[in-house]
């Protein structure tokens, strides 16, 4: 205490502006840090969804002309980095969450009112993307026959709406996460001790398990392999429980700190 009121006549101030500036100093480090790792956040997520649908779109196009076991292979890598990121990103953000469980408001009323505009830009973007793929798919589909034969026009139709769905989802998915950064109260409320909903490895959980259907139905309905793509999801079950063991870990324990206190 004497040490204290020696640094208050140092500084000439009294002891209560000296530990406010300290935690005001400390909760403005927090918050610097806050939009740097979200925009890292939204980038690797949206990154994951993308080098997904980017390897399914190259196991549909260049199977015929390259070969099939190659690009199955080429697949696989695309999905592994995805998981990868996925997981690594998924553990950041829980520990993130639990240095920085609150943050101060960052952004102004224009700058939400600025975000609010560029999310409905890029989803009016990704959403046109995927409508021009499908649009793509029905004229090729329809007119390829003709010009180069079914299983040709078969091929092009189906990268057409591939290719579409590639840009278009993964922009939208880095649309919602840029969006949601901007909701710092919604932020500090998921913190919040016992806070409901859904948690981070349930949502990453989902974007896994909404990859394996469409890996499943490209399969069945491009190739006619329903028997064995059903195994995308055991597997898919599978990445899920790793992504929940590795994320929420740490969730038993604050529990109970939660109840003792």
């Amino acid at each position: 205490m004497e040490k204290l009121v020696q640094m208050c006549d140092l500084f000439g101030c009294d002891l209560e502006t000296l530990v406010r500036g300290s935690a005001d100093a400390a909760a403005s480090e927090n918050d610097a840090d806050y939009e740097p790792f979200m925009n890292a956040f939204s980038r690797a997520i949206a990154g994951g969804v993308a080098l997904i649908l980017l390897g399914v779109t190259l196991l549909v196009a260049l199977s015929m002309p390259v070969g099939e076991g190659i690009m199955t292979m080429v697949f696989l890598a695309f999905l592994t980095v995805a998981v990868l990121l996925f997981v690594l990103y998924g553990i950041r953000m829980e520990s993130f969450r639990r240095e920085h469980p609150r943050v101060g408001a960052l952004y102004s009323a224009a700058e939400c009112r600025r975000a609010n505009s560029v999310f409905a830009a890029r989803l009016c973007v990704g959403l046109g993307a995927i409508l021009l793929g499908v649009i793509a798919c029905v004229g090729l589909a329809e007119l390829g026959a003709a010009a180069w034969g079914s299983a040709v026009s078969d091929y092009a139709a189906g990268t057409a709406v591939l290719v579409g769905v590639t840009i278009g989802a993964p922009l939208i998915v880095y649309a919602g996460l840029q969006k949601s950064k901007y909701d710092i109260a919604a932020y500090n409320r998921e913190n919040k001790p016992h806070a409901g909903g859904e948690s981070l490895s349930d949502r990453i959980g989902g974007v896994i398990m909404l990859s394996a259907t469409a890996i499943f139905l490209a399969l069945g309905f491009i190739w006619n392999l329903w028997h064995p793509a059903w195994a995308v999801f055991p597997i898919g079950g599978i990445l899920c429980a790793i992504v929940s063991t590795l994320v929420d870990k740490g969730e038993p324990q604050k529990q109970e700190h939660g109840d003792n206190e």
